[in-house]
């Protein structure tokens, strides 16, 4: 399926969009040649980097772990220093006039420059950077005309871009979010630990300065990258098994899967365990669905998941089914990881992009039905970029949570109710969190102002108590 794949089933773009965006990521271009002060050779003379993170591993049971526990790796606590949440670090990037400029010119391309690194009084001069973002939180960062719309873009460092054996406190990548639609700065802050601290498998957060040439960029959350490193943390079995990305089980045959596969991508791979899945989930109907989700993934984390992501109403995640014109209707915003060892499946959480927003616009503004709305009409709507949506229930696994596992959501969420997502409990983060950011938000040269911050920080409050009575009120 190629790029139409990636665009049409995983982003929310309109035909033309994907069009354009297919055809973006197979243009050559030329720069001006230029080299960085280091004589690291620019983009410019070796062509644009990868726009992919292909994490190849070979080869899981057991829970998740966030990191940094017991029988953790060196590579493990360095990484555990870059995501400290009590701390806010800074970037300084040194990069070639002629390739900043390249790259704010043809941004939308999620093309690599070099850069060198300078953090904490190390030096690394071999890193690369780029834009990030796809159509969401990039392409809509400009106008018609290619003007910049945005206070500023999400970021990608790379270190292995121009060294495969390339590693920054034991990672390949960084990602920097610009926290252009959260005027709080917080949402996915928020929204990630409380999947960490539920065992969800999900990334790992922090905040950073960034500073370009001498010239402060500012404040940016840095998220963690899924990837086979990711993964090998995280499940006990050594997490070298298919870890695939916005694909759900509806498929009967392999390709689907491989197409969607992070990992293992050199290794032969097969996607059995996933066609198998899906052909037990089809096969077990409503009657039977529950024993197999539990067999498969466990009924308990499945129901944690969704008990977070629906107090955080994170509503463009797997409940999310878009209809563009040609394809079938698909979710995004997930990963499934695979274990090799049984028949077992991991749903990671991804991109919090849209959480926390009050109103929900999808189920306001466009009359989207909730995700329990088990009657709603399957007839695709309008809903927005020239596309549609189809009501989540119409799927029959989202439908069969709803229907066959919904006393084990009700348990789940009241146990978050009263505990993570308590009104004390919920203020106190945001407190911390808002300790921690205000200078680094005073001080953002391309951010909102103070009082907006400070106004927004307040709304969120009161969201906190609108997401609670939202869901407390359908247990």
């Amino acid at each position: 399926m190629g790029a139409a794949r990636l665009c049409g089933f995983f982003t929310v773009c309109s035909a033309l969009a994907c069009a354009e965006q297919a055809i973006d990521g197979e243009v050559a271009t030329e720069a001006a040649t230029s080299t960085s002060a280091t004589g690291a050779t620019s983009a410019s003379q070796t062509g644009p980097g990868t726009t992919h993170d292909d994490d190849s591993t070979t080869g899981g049971t057991g829970t998740p772990t966030t990191g940094g526990e017991t029988g953790t790796t060196d590579e493990e606590v360095d990484e555990a220093f870059l995501f400290d949440e009590a701390v806010l670090r800074t970037y300084e990037l040194d990069v070639a006039p002629a390739d900043w400029t390249w790259l704010g010119e043809n941004a939308l391309l999620e093309e690599y420059v070099p850069a060198i690194l300078h953090f904490e009084g190390e030096v690394v001069d071999q890193a690369a950077v780029r834009y990030k973002g796809s159509v969401g939180s990039l392409k809509l960062c400009f106008d018609g005309m290619g003007n910049l719309i945005c206070d500023k873009l999400s970021i990608k460092l790379a270190f292995d871009e121009y060294d495969e054996e390339g590693r920054f406190y034991g990672l390949k990548t960084l990602n920097f979010h610009a926290m252009e639609k959260d005027r709080t700065r917080m949402h996915e802050a928020i929204g990630y630990k409380l999947f960490r601290d539920l065992g969800v498998a999900a990334p790992r957060t922090a905040y950073a300065r960034i500073i370009v040439n001498g010239e402060l960029i500012g404040l940016f959350a840095v998220i963690e990258q899924i990837d086979g490193r990711f993964t090998r943390e995280r499940f006990p079995d050594g997490g070298e098994g298919n870890l695939y990305k916005e694909v759900w089980p509806v498929y009967a045959t392999e390709q689907p899967y491989l197409d969607a596969l992070e990992t293992n991508k050199n290794e032969s791979p097969s996607a059995d365990r996933m066609v198998r899945f899906q052909d037990a989930v089809a096969k077990a109907g409503d009657a039977g669905f529950a024993e197999v989700i539990e067999a498969w993934i466990g009924a308990d984390y499945l129901m944690r998941y969704m008990a977070v992501a629906r107090l955080v109403d994170s509503w463009d995640d797997i409940v999310a089914w878009y209809c563009v014109p040609g394809q079938p209707c698909v979710n995004h915003n997930y990963y499934w990881y695979e274990s090799t060892a049984e028949d077992r499946l991991w749903l990671i959480a991804w991109d919090l992009d849209h959480s926390f927003e009050e109103p929900s616009p999808v189920r306001t503004k466009y009359g989207m039905p909730d995700w329990d709305a088990v009657d709603a009409d399957c007839a695709p709507i309008d809903i927005f970029l020239g596309i549609q949506g189809r009501a989540p229930a119409c799927d029959d696994f989202i439908r069969r949570m709803a229907t066959q596992l919904w006393d084990r959501y009700v348990d789940e969420s009241q146990a978050l109710l009263a505990g993570d997502f308590s009104i004390a409990a919920m203020n106190a983060r945001i407190d911390a969190l808002s300790a921690l950011v205000d200078e680094a938000v005073a001080e953002d040269p391309n951010g909102i102002t103070v009082a907006q911050w400070q106004a927004a920080v307040e709304e969120l409050r009161a969201t906190v108590v609108a997401k609670r009575d939202h869901v407390a009120a359908k247990l």
